[in-house]
């Protein structure tokens, strides 16, 4: 298994920084483009590519617009269809490395929310989806006058911070990883008012949009996730109209299911998921 540190080139042609894990030889047996959460980066798929990676498959998982190494306005972005072309530009470069090769997203969180927009709107340039708790719906009760507030500032493009919210002692049960995420510098804890409404706009229309998915998926999710609600997810996946369709329900876990003490059955079910759709 190899790592590099790479790069890509967003929608508007600046170049940004991405991970890749791929096998020693060199020739994966397909690609996976694997999407960040909220605050966090590329760097944080660690587990998930090496694992992977090591089965044979390669793993680029970029620094998301606003977060990790990113040199423009950190918590920041003006439309969330942004998002939606820098995966594209990303996915058509990995393509054009490794060529004829089956090409999955795997999303995780705020980047399942990424992952679920792209597939409805690129539905032909990917073979499946992995969707780790992902945030296609509002799971904090958010008071009108908030609403208005953040609405009104966003429109005045105001670059002030709001935080995002998240306790790292809520993301998992390890406390190794509790304590790394908290060393980490390259994490950013808060949003423009601006990215915020557009995430909030995001999600309902994600929630939404279920029955407009066409490609296999698979939904992993923690029963004792905090942020982002189990039941929610469970009816967003019964709301997809397909059949090639995966619900895998772990008990007791947090919302980095990757990142939990007992992780080794949720990057097994990954695997083999994957490992069903490839070519022998």
């Amino acid at each position: 298994m190899m790592h590099e540190e790479t790069e890509y080139v967003g929608y508007d042609g600046k170049r940004m920084f991405m991970h890749l894990w791929k096998p020693s030889n060199d020739k994966p047996r397909a690609l996976i483009v694997a999407i960040h959460g909220l605050g966090s980066h590329g760097g944080d798929m660690k587990k998930i590519g090496e694992f992977l990676a090591e089965r044979g498959l390669a793993v680029f998982a970029p620094d998301m617009r606003g977060f990790g190494h990113f040199e423009g306005i950190k918590g920041h972005v003006m439309d969330f269809n942004e998002y939606n072309e820098d995966m594209h530009n990303i996915i058509m470069q990995v393509k054009d490395q490794y060529k004829n090769r089956l090409t999955f997203v795997y999303g995780h969180s705020l980047g399942g929310l990424h992952v679920v927009r792209y597939a409805i709107t690129y539905p032909n340039e990917i073979d499946g989806m992995m969707l780790s708790a992902p945030a296609v719906s509002e799971t904090l009760e958010i008071g009108m006058a908030t609403r208005l507030v953040g609405r009104l500032l966003s429109t005045l493009n105001v670059k002030r911070y709001i935080e995002n919210g998240i306790k790292f002692e809520e993301l998992t049960r390890s406390e190794e990883a509790v304590k790394r995420h908290k060393q980490d510098e390259l994490r950013f804890d808060k949003v423009t008012p601006r990215f915020g409404i557009e995430a909030l706009d995001a999600r309902a229309e994600g929630f939404e949009s279920a029955d407009r998915i066409r490609v296999p998926v698979l939904i992993q999710q923690g029963g004792e996730d905090k942020l982002v609600s189990s039941d929610k997810n469970k009816e967003f996946f019964e709301n997809i109209d397909i059949k090639d369709k995966t619900w895998k329900f772990y008990e007791g876990f947090y919302h980095e299911l990757f990142e939990e003490p007992q992780n080794e059955q949720v990057l097994s079910d990954l695997y083999s998921w994957l490992d069903r759709r490839l070519p022998r």
